[in-house]
C-alpha cells in the first residue's frame, strides 16, 4: 500500500489576490453591489465615448462652416472689385458705362449666391401663401380672385427653405353690378314673397 494514499489530501491554498468565492457564490447584497458597480463603470465609459463623439462632431461642423464661409467670401471678392471699378467710372465715366457696370455687378452677385443654392421665387399666376405675401388687394372685374398683379419685393429660397416670401399685390374678383332689368326682377320677387307671407297670416 502506498503511504501517500493514507495521508489526507490537503486543498491547495488560493494564490494571492484570488478567492474561492465567485459572483455566483456571493451573498445577494454583495452580488447586487457588484452588478451596480459594473453598470456604473459601463455608464461612465459610454458617457466618455459620447462626449468624445460630440466634441469631434462639433469640430467637424465648425470646420465645414469655416470652409463654406471662406468659399462664399472668395466668390464675393470679384463683386467687390467690380464695385470699385464702378465707383471709378461714376467719377469720370458716362452714365451708360455706369449702368453697364452696375448690371455686371448684379449678375456677378446673383451668380455667386446661386452657387450657394439661392433661387428666386416665381411671382406669376396664382397667389401661393407658402411662397408669397400679399401686401395689397385690388378689386378687378377682368381677373380671377388671387392672381398676382404686381411684385413689390422679390422673394428667395435657399434649397427648399423660403428665406423671404415674394411681397405682391393680389387681385380680388369684383362682382359685376346687376343691370336695371335684373334689379327690377329682384324687386318684383321680393314684393311677391312679401305678399305671400301676408296672405298666409
Amino acid at each position: 500500500m502506498d503511504i501517500a494514499d493514507d495521508e489526507p489530501r490537503r486543498e491547495e491554498a488560493p494564490e494571492e489576490g484570488e478567492t474561492n468565492e465567485t459572483p455566483a457564490h456571493l451573498d445577494p447584497l454583495a452580488a447586487k453591489d457588484l452588478q451596480i458597480s459594473d453598470l456604473t463603470n459601463d455608464l461612465k465609459r459610454l458617457q466618455a465615448e459620447f462626449d468624445n463623439h460630440k466634441k469631434r462632431t462639433e469640430k467637424e461642423w465648425g470646420e465645414r462652416s469655416r470652409v463654406a464661409t471662406q468659399r462664399l467670401v472668395a466668390d464675393l471678392l470679384p463683386v467687390l472689385d467690380s464695385f470699385d471699378k464702378a465707383m471709378e467710372t461714376a467719377s469720370k465715366g458716362s452714365k451708360k458705362e455706369l449702368q453697364a457696370g452696375l448690371e455686371g455687378i448684379h449678375k456677378q452677385l446673383l451668380q455667386a449666391l446661386q452657387r450657394e443654392g439661392l433661387k428666386e421665387i416665381p411671382a406669376r399666376g396664382k397667389f401661393d401663401p407658402f411662397l408669397h405675401e400679399a401686401l395689397m388687394r385690388e378689386e378687378r372685374e377682368d381677373l380671377d380672385d388671387g392672381q398676382i398683379m404686381e411684385v413689390f419685393q422679390k422673394g428667395y429660397m435657399l434649397g427648399q427653405k423660403v428665406l423671404r416670401p415674394t411681397r405682391v399685390k393680389v387681385s380680388k374678383r369684383k362682382e359685376a353690378e346687376p343691370t336695371p332689368e335684373v334689379q327690377d326682377q329682384h324687386a318684383d320677387q321680393e314684393s311677391a314673397d312679401e305678399e305671400n307671407q301676408n296672405q298666409q297670416r
